[in-house]
């Protein structure tokens, strides 16, 4: 469809974020059994090994579809399909089902004027992944510091592709540094 230039907006999803239902499943892509359980057993022995190997499969499945999109010349002739196209790629779950801190990689969009090489740690001060070792879950601290909302992201996003809004849900702004 983005060959023939016959759309220029797609939702890919691998799965659903809970792991739940038929997507569960494609962990069994690389060996194991349920997608959703690896991430509930990283306390077990060779835990984190099996969860990351999990992860490994969805990001290089995720680099395979921006290899494609850059080898492939835009119809129009200005560069790539990856320079013209803007992909979201993360999880609405980050560590210890957290809502603040998702793990995202924005990638293409160079001619869109995203900006690339580059983290960016939106965080504020609460900043937590691996393991959690403390007496209290992570989700029970208070917010230390200012969180930038997800909605930010996508108010950016939806103004590079020309769409005319200052607002999406909980949005604050945009992020002007990508």
């Amino acid at each position: 469809a983005f060959k023939t230039d016959s759309t220029r907006v797609a939702t890919y999803q691998i799965g659903r974020e809970n792991g739940v239902g038929r997507s569960d499943h494609l962990a069994r892509a690389v060996g194991f059994n349920l997608a959703h359980q690896l991430s509930h057993e990283t306390k077990n022995p060779d835990g984190w090994k099996n969860f990351g190997i999990y992860c490994r499969f969805l990001h290089e499945e995720y680099g395979r579809f921006l290899s494609k999109l850059k080898s492939t010349p835009e119809p129009a002739g200005t560069g790539s399909m990856l320079d013209n196209t803007l992909l979201l790629f993360g999880s609405a779950s980050s560590a210890f089902h957290l809502s603040r801190n998702y793990p995202l990689i924005l990638a293409g969009g160079k001619n869109l004027g995203f900006k690339h090489a580059q983290y960016i740690n939106h965080a504020g001060m609460n900043f937590q992944g691996g393991p959690w070792l403390g007496d209290r879950e992570p989700w029970q601290d208070a917010v230390k510091g200012e969180d930038i909302p997800l909605a930010n992201l996508f108010v950016t996003m939806l103004q590079r592709l020309g769409v005319q809004t200052d607002s999406f849900a909980d949005s604050t702004g945009v992020i002007a540094n990508i």
